[in-house]
């Protein structure tokens, strides 16, 4: 979904030859809650790369080496990714560094902005079943609402 800072940012951009990659846009209402409403939220995986089977989850079909090893969603990704990576306590991140499935083994990810996503993480989680995590969802957002 495109708005007017979207469109104008895209124009400057494409004038000054800067690739535009995806978007969000939405508004931003400081007297109500929630303040934020943006377009759509994201969808994001990671995958562990390996010539060898791993024990725990299969691989995805039509995809060589590749074995999903988280599916999320998020309304901003890399930072979310970025918790999963670390091995804070208490923030519901996957806790890579402790599975010893992917010890040493090479990380991949990518995120999507779809509408509905937590429809689509739902998708993913029953269609390819991820080394960690359930398909229960995380926490609500509070000053976030996604309209897409």
């Amino acid at each position: 979904m495109t708005n007017e800072v979207t469109n104008f940012l895209r124009k400057i951009a494409k004038e000054n030859n800067f690739t535009v990659f995806n978007e969000v846009s939405g508004t931003l209402d400081i007297y109500n809650h929630p303040p934020i409403k943006q377009s759509s939220g994201a969808v994001y995986g990671i995958f562990a790369v390996s010539e060898e089977p791993l024990s725990e989850i299969k691989e995805i079909k039509d995809h060589t080496n590749l074995y999903p090893v988280y599916w999320g969603s998020d309304v901003s990704p890399p930072s979310r990714i970025g918790a999963h990576a670390k091995a804070y306590k208490g923030t519901g991140n996957a806790k890579l560094r402790e599975n010893p499935e992917i010890k040493g083994k090479q990380l991949i990810w990518g995120a999507i902005f779809v509408s509905d996503y937590k429809g689509f993480e739902q998708h993913l989680h029953k269609n390819f079943e991820p080394l960690i995590g359930t398909s229960r969802s995380g926490k609500s957002l509070k000053n976030i609402e996604v309209t897409g």
